[in-house]
């Protein structure tokens, strides 16, 4: 956190998230500082989180949540734990019952997200958080399939994703990592690839056919993460275990370097957000 809080998020079976102060657990206290409530969008449906990202926003100097969850996708303020504000929701997308994974760009501007459950044909949904009008209300809502989408291939599905702007990392499941531009957010396009899972394309029967009604999409790449200091790319692959990449002319990264604060889901916390942040 921004003011030098060690913070823990978490979810249980409960419909809640739950935030801890890393110093109070340590101290034996085990309640949590702040509880993250899904806003519900409807009364008759269950309310569950799935992930989430926290990551600090220079340019309106708050500390914000990002969660996939029942309804979509949320956004809130987090500057006061103990007082979390919603401040964005991101709801009736066709084809979203429920979010996923949700991830930001660095300036907040875009988020991406990926439905629950992650379905065969569903792409990466690319939405702008601040459309036109959206300063005037808070919380404010946004509406409809977003400004851009992307996907593999017709019969794949993603699974999660990490930005570093201008790049977005993807670990696609049957389709192995993508690495995609989206300097464009309304046309997003890939610029490499390798594929990781061995065998023939969806190979397998599906585990769950109101999901993937072609072969077996929830195979594959599953996890990934970037290295800032040195730009390595890491994946988790259900068939094949641990891979490391290099991506070529990606040899680290600043978001500076693009025109961007430099955050991202690893930050540089020994400097302080608002700090010059130095990659050694």
């Amino acid at each position: 956190h921004s003011n030098g809080r060690s913070l823990l998020l978490a979810t249980t079976q409960s419909k809640d998230a739950f935030i801890y102060d890393i110093a109070q657990l340590a101290a034996g206290n085990k309640n949590p500082v702040s509880v993250l409530a899904v806003p519900d969008p409807s009364a008759l449906r269950s309310r569950q989180w799935h992930d989430m990202y926290m990551g600090f926003l220079p340019d309106a100097e708050q500390d914000r949540f990002y969660g996939a969850g029942t309804g979509g996708f949320h956004v809130f303020d987090l500057t006061d734990v103990e007082n979390p504000r919603l401040l964005t929701s991101v709801t009736g997308v066709p084809g979203v019952q429920n979010g996923h994974t949700f991830t930001p760009t660095p300036d907040g501007r875009y988020g991406l997200g990926m439905p629950e459950p992650t379905y065969q044909h569903s792409p990466v949904r690319f939405f702008d958080l601040q459309p036109p009008g959206s300063e005037e209300r808070t919380p404010s809502v946004v509406t409809g399939s977003g400004i851009g989408a992307w996907i593999a291939k017709f019969g794949g599905a993603t699974h999660n994703h990490e930005i570093r702007w201008p790049y977005v990392f993807i670990s696609a499941q049957d389709d192995g990592l993508q690495v995609v531009n989206m300097t464009d957010p309304t046309r997003p396009f890939t610029v490499g690839y390798y594929h990781t899972r061995q065998g023939p394309m969806l190979y397998g029967d599906g585990e769950r056919p109101s999901q993937a009604t072609t072969g077996n999409i929830y195979d594959g790449a599953w996890g990934v993460d970037i290295r800032n200091a040195d730009g390595l790319i890491v994946v988790s692959d259900f068939n094949t275990g641990f891979w490391a990449f290099r991506l070529e002319g990606f040899m680290g990264w600043n978001g500076n370097d693009w025109g961007m604060p430099n955050i991202s889901s690893a930050q540089f916390w020994d400097d302080g957000p608002n700090l010059p942040q130095t990659i050694n």
